[in-house]
């Protein structure tokens, strides 16, 4: 007997696992989509959880404060994942986790 979720076949009639990943973290490729990075979107602050953005406006970045970036873009279309917090003068000021959607 088959095991279907949500239509899909997941235990044929052998009973061998059939793998069905895919979406976030199916890949390990750096950028890919699926994939999160901590980035700093160029264009300003990052703002609320779920917004896009433009990977040709945001840079791969260090995780500690003021420590500088990489000055490698991301490719693709990017949606924040965390809150940022824009400050007046300050380079860090946008950045956060991001997920390639596209």
């Amino acid at each position: 007997m088959a095991i279907k979720v949500n239509g899909t076949t997941v235990i044929d009639d052998s009973r061998n696992l059939v793998n069905i990943v895919s979406g976030a973290g199916a890949s390990t490729t750096l950028g890919a989509v699926g994939t999160y990075a901590f980035l700093m979107n160029q264009t300003g602050n990052t703002g609320t959880p779920g917004t896009t953005h433009p990977g040709s406006s945001c840079m791969y970045h260090a995780s500690s404060k003021n420590a500088g970036t990489s000055g490698v873009y991301a490719s693709g279309t990017w949606r924040t994942m965390g809150w940022s917090y824009a400050t007046t003068g300050s380079q860090d000021y946008n950045t956060t986790v991001m997920v390639r959607i596209a």
